[in-house]
């Protein structure tokens, strides 16, 4: 392992500031106010070497918010109890944050042993055994020290490396993230922020996004353990120098990240469970949602439960009041809004999801399926399914699971090959749909085109844009035409710029042929200029689309001919109207009229004429010279 985080955990005044002195010889109480008051008000920094950094938090309850951000990413914690005090309230607190945070690996510490008789620390020792027992604390060793006069301090240093040594390696993956947990000014060099490197690599130069603000900024230098180095990783302590950020920018709680990938969201599906000792919790009781290093009040909304008991568990929405960037798996601690008190936590299930109805019944059994343990090809298509969202691209999948490209290939791969997922290709860019999602949406299409048929029985085709538009994908230009030429291409055909179902057939109903039959009727031989559509709309007291509609059955039968879209004549008119105007035209010098001449000769008026002899230059019946027409041969 390259680094260790190890923290520090427990009450008020039990001597954790003052072990980590005796343990590295710094003194992480660097604030005035923390050394005039002293207490440990904020977090403390120290090293414990080359690779390990301690982080020392506050024991106070009035500063549980940042003894939080301070455990949220350690390796390993020493539970600290004062020999002449015992178990105390923040014992107790801390203690159950470590488990709600998932700490693993710890190690007990009796302190203060010289101010008590080796009776009291002997039952203050078997307390601390009986307190820890069903915790990840169970079988931790249990050192007894003096910090102040440095009694066996080396034996628990000796004993502290051994365990160090024994933690697991933390196998680099995933896109770079930090969670700020300090922001401060430096003299000649900017805004400097300091946090724990929760995954992936950065090196100097690299470009990062600040959230939930989405500023973009570079990584100007690089410290840990307060030297300069040119590239930090996975579980790094690390300083990171910003580029152009002024220091109101950005605060604790923010994230450094890979530039483009995590998306800033105000609701998370979460798994969360309540402490044995806490108040039972409400349907969208309003709480305080502590994950990475921010702090963000939340209403809790409870899937198919309107209570959440002690010691239960619950599939639940967090509605958060402020945007938060996450990842599934994140864990989080929730407290009480009023009076502050830590209730409960639990994990991210997803990071990006729709707003829940409470008894969102398939919702909740989904996500209560899915487990920190699970994998990518394991745990996708299940957010997947109760997304709403019929196509994921690559980046739907990173902004949920925070893997790198080359992590996630292989899984998107494996869905693909074992028929789970379907991929579907445009324009060279990949994306993913559920084969029962594809099924669904093609039943759709198939719908959507049926109550086509059956409103506009006349119509031979549904238009292909028409089609897209009800499709509920029409952003999607491969999954449509996956939809349309893929899953319903046995029901439907397609032709040009139409799509029919395979068995309809064009009929005229009784009701529609004695409409037009009436409109048909108002087109009175040799009368002009014929009757607009709005006129037409009037007189038979029907709405637009229905004349509209009429019209274009007509011109289908040949009935009428579109000589524009405001001016229809039956062809019977047509070929009197232009024997008229032939006639007329060869009593002129070279056959030559204008659109005058033309209005004179029929007694009709511009808004007939010139569509008229428009439609006639375009079918060549005519042709222009200069602003004059003349027939041709």
């Amino acid at each position: 392992m390259s680094h260790i985080v190890i923290g520090t955990a427990g009450h008020i005044d039990h001597g954790k500031t003052a072990l980590v002195k005796a343990l590295t010889g710094m003194d992480t109480d660097t604030l005035r106010e923390e050394r005039e008051r002293q207490i440990t008000i904020d977090l403390g920094v120290a090293f414990l070497g080359d690779g390990v950094t301690v982080i020392d938090v506050p024991g106070h309850e009035r500063f549980i918010k940042n003894m939080i951000t301070g455990v949220a990413t350690l390796d390993h914690v020493l539970l600290v109890v004062a020999a002449d005090d015992g178990i105390m309230p923040q014992t107790r607190e801390h203690t159950d944050i470590l488990q709600l945070l998932g700490i693993r690996s710890g190690t007990l510490v009796v302190t203060k042993t010289s101010m008590v008789d080796s009776d009291w620390l002997e039952l203050v020792c078997e307390e601390l055994r009986e307190f820890v027992r069903g915790t990840f604390l169970e079988h931790a060793p249990l050192h007894r020290v003096d910090s102040l006069s440095g009694a066996d301090i080396e034996e628990l240093r000796s004993g502290l490396q051994a365990q160090l040594a024994e933690l697991p390696l933390v196998q680099e993956s995933g896109i770079f993230r930090l969670a700020v947990d300090r922001a401060f000014s430096v003299k000649g060099h900017g805004t400097v922020v300091t946090g724990t490197v929760l995954s992936g690599r950065l090196k100097t130069g690299d470009e990062l996004e600040l959230l939930p603000s989405l500023r973009r900024t570079k990584a100007r230098g690089l410290q840990t353990h307060g030297q300069p180095v040119a590239c930090v990783s996975q579980n790094d302590r690390a300083a990171i120098n910003l580029q152009a950020v002024a220091l109101e920018e950005v605060q604790r709680g923010d994230i450094l990240a890979t530039p483009g990938i995590m998306k800033p969201g105000t609701l998370l599906d979460v798994s969360l469970t309540l402490l044995p000792g806490s108040p039972p919790l409400a349907n969208r009781d309003r709480v305080r949602v502590h994950i990475g290093t921010s702090e963000i009040l939340a209403r809790v909304v409870l899937l198919g439960l309107e209570v959440l008991s002690p010691g239960m568990r619950a599939v639940a929405q967090l509605r958060l009041e402020e945007p938060v960037a996450a990842l599934k798996d994140d864990r989080f601690v929730i407290r009480r809004y009023s009076p502050m008190q830590t209730i409960g936590g639990g994990q991210v299930l997803d990071p990006r999801p729709l707003r829940h109805r409470p008894h969102a019944t398939r919702v909740q059994e989904t996500l209560a399926g899915l487990n920190s343990s699970g994998t990518v090809a394991e745990e996708l298509p299940a957010l997947m399914q109760v997304s709403h969202q019929p196509l994921w691209k690559l980046g739907d999948v990173q902004s949920r699971f925070g893997g790198t490209v080359q992590e996630l290939e292989p899984a998107l791969r494996s869905l693909v090959d074992t028929g789970v997922l379907v991929e579907l290709k445009s324009a060279g860019e990949a994306g993913w749909a559920l084969p029962a999602t594809l099924a669904a949406l093609s039943e759709r299409l198939v719908q959507q085109v049926r109550l086509y048929h059956e409103r506009f029985p006349e119509q031979a085709l549904m238009p292909l844009a028409e089609l897209r538009s009800r499709s509920g994908v029409a952003s999607e230009n491969a999954l449509f035409d996956h939809l349309l030429t893929q899953q319903a291409s046995s029901r439907l055909r397609i032709e040009g710029a139409g799509v029919a179902e395979r068995t309809h057939e064009v009929t005229i109903p009784a009701k529609l042929r004695t409409s037009m039959d009436a409109l048909l009727a108002r087109f009175q031989p040799g009368t002009l200029p014929p009757p607009r559509p709005v006129e037409l709309a009037q007189e038979l007291q029907l709405p637009a689309s229905d004349v509209r509609r009429l019209l274009n059955l007509l011109q289908n039968e040949h009935s009428l001919l579109a000589i524009s879209p405001e001016v229809q004549l039956t062809p019977a008119c047509l070929d009197q109207t232009v024997a008229r105007l032939r006639a007329f035209a060869s009593d002129l010098p070279g056959g030559l009229f204008s659109v005058s001449q033309a209005g004179q000769c029929l007694d009709a008026p511009r808004r007939f004429t010139v569509p008229l002899l428009e439609y006639l230059d375009k079918t060549r019946l005519t042709e222009r010279v200069d602003n004059d027409r003349r027939f041709l041969a």
